[in-house]
């Protein structure tokens, strides 16, 4: 039995003198482990469609332990991603989001198609919006969803004021005490987080949010995220870096 499947290769490790260990999210298995052997030789035809951030169809042959992925197609080579600093910095971020929040061979209908979308906004420029849709989506498809409409604690509809716990939603003023560490959320900040929930992906080109509300979603996002990771991801600290470096969106 063999499988063939659409992927997107989130992670790349080497074995023995000539092989690669390739995590891929697929579009029907999930996330999956397969040894492409030959494929860091020159020749080899999986040299290039086991490069990170590539999308392809793959051939794999299951096994207990490592699956082995024999045949590749490029659909989208992720060039782009790999050439330039910044949009890297990005994208390994999201595939190591991706890769730390989910377990292998559990596929999620969603994820697939949003891990693309994000890859496809980014390579136009708008990681920034981007890496904040698929972080606040991601969480909803994997059965996190923020509670945004109600508060957290008390259950009433909420109407302004808001403050944003790590325990996953929005807390009115009387209950944000309640819950150290709560983070105040501008009402613009607020409304972006429901738009990047509810807007088609497609959509997400007309939003230009104000630098200000980029940031407060950033530092609410990375709490949010920091309490349900099991551990800290490497990505970040580059990211950061180059954020202390030079502009990044």
């Amino acid at each position: 039995m063999t499988w063939k499947t659409e992927g997107i290769v989130l992670r790349v490790r080497n074995l023995g003198e000539a092989d690669r260990i390739v995590t891929l999210y697929t579009r029907d298995k999930g996330k999956l482990n397969a040894v492409a052997r030959g494929a860091r030789r020159i020749r080899n035809r999986l040299l290039s469609p086991t490069q990170v951030f590539t999308h392809g169809r793959y051939l794999i042959f299951p096994n207990k332990g490592l699956h082995s992925l024999s045949q590749a197609e490029i659909i989208h080579s992720g060039q782009v991603l790999r050439d330039d600093l910044h949009k890297f910095a990005y994208a390994s971020y999201v595939t190591e989001l991706l890769d730390a929040s989910t377990a292998e061979e559990d596929p999620v209908e969603k994820v697939f198609p949003l891990l693309a979308g994000t890859l496809s906004l980014g390579e136009q420029g708008r990681f920034g919006l981007a890496v904040r849709a698929f972080e606040i989506r991601l969480m909803r498809d994997l059965g996190y969803e923020p509670e945004l409409y109600h508060c957290l604690s008390c259950r009433h509809p909420l109407e302004g004021q808001v403050s944003f716990t790590e325990q996953g939603g929005a807390l009115c003023p009387e209950c944000a005490g309640q819950f150290p560490g709560s983070m105040p959320l501008t009402n613009g900040t607020w409304e972006l987080m429901k738009r990047l929930l509810e807007w088609e992906f497609s959509r997400l080109t007309v939003l230009h949010p104000a630098a200000k509300n980029e940031a407060e979603l950033r530092d609410v996002m990375r709490h949010y995220l920091d309490y349900r990771l099991e551990y800290p991801l490497k990505s970040l600290d580059f990211l950061e870096t180059l954020r202390g470096l030079t502009p990044v969106d």
